[in-house]
């Protein structure tokens, strides 16, 4: 009875430390990768920070994750002169990590089969959504001047992998379920994001006197940054999470994964 007491409590406090590395790398992954995005309002710009808190999530589970991801990305705004955004932002990485964790906590406790169809529905809508930008950036649609073809690039990689991912599990046993759970699990979590930060963007225009459709425009075009690091965050995490999860366990630290 004690020795597993002890062992719970060794547990908790492995998590907690790998909950503060995790936050740590948060803090420090937008000032490492800070690449400026042109946008009509704010200053947006393409940094890794998501992908650790998605990371984090898988590995830890859903609101540590997500307090991972809020406290270090937190500390980040309050830091670098975005404190005004800080509440918002915490919200929104805290829900990253919140909603990675529930899919992929739930799809890999579910005895069903592989999630392959909700994978090609969503590499369908990244490629439909690459291919609206694309035409728009060829067309010369208003506003579509400013947004770049790495915002069309990255979707068309996203749907790419995610389609790879699917078809490949037919016949290789790599792609498993807990793979492709990790797949819906990121772009859950990253849907979640940008959901919010698209609202969040427009309610706070309206607040400021825009009228609605300028509200709406202006939101959009301030999108491709986070569509970008959406992309490069679920990319990023479905490749790493494996390698990353069996380094951890050789170091001893597999008792305290999710």
């Amino acid at each position: 009875m004690e020795g597993r007491k002890l062992n719970r409590i060794d547990k908790k406090l492995l998590r907690m430390v790998l909950m503060a590395l995790f936050a740590a790398l948060a803090y420090l992954a937008p000032l490492v990768i800070h690449i400026p995005y042109p946008a009509p309002s704010g200053k947006p710009f393409v940094h890794p920070g998501n992908m650790v808190v998605v990371l984090a999530a898988l590995l830890l589970g859903g609101w540590q994750g997500g307090l991972s991801g809020a406290i270090g990305l937190g500390l980040y705004d309050i830091t670098q002169g975005y404190i005004i955004e800080a509440p918002k932002n915490m919200l929104l990485k805290f829900g990253i990590g919140f909603f990675t964790g529930l899919v992929f906590s739930r799809g890999r406790k579910n005895d069903g089969g592989k999630p392959r169809i909700p994978l090609f529905i969503i590499s369908a809508v990244s490629f439909c959504l690459g291919g609206i930008i694309l035409a728009g950036k060829i067309s010369g649609w208003a506003g579509f001047e400013k947004v770049s073809f790495v915002a069309y690039l990255f979707m068309f990689i996203l749907g790419l992998l995610l389609l790879l991912i699917a078809l490949l599990s037919f016949k290789y046993p790599f792609f498993d379920r807990e793979l492709m759970y990790a797949a819906m699990g990121s772009v859950t979590g990253m849907a979640w994001n940008l959901v919010g930060h698209f609202s969040t963007k427009v309610v706070g225009l309206l607040i400021q006197g825009s009228e609605f459709n300028a509200a709406v425009t202006t939101s959009l075009l301030s999108m491709p940054a986070s569509i970008i690091n959406a992309g490069f965050s679920i990319v990023g995490a479905i490749i790493l999470y494996q390698p990353l999860k069996r380094a951890l366990v050789k170091a001893g630290l597999g008792r305290a994964l999710e």
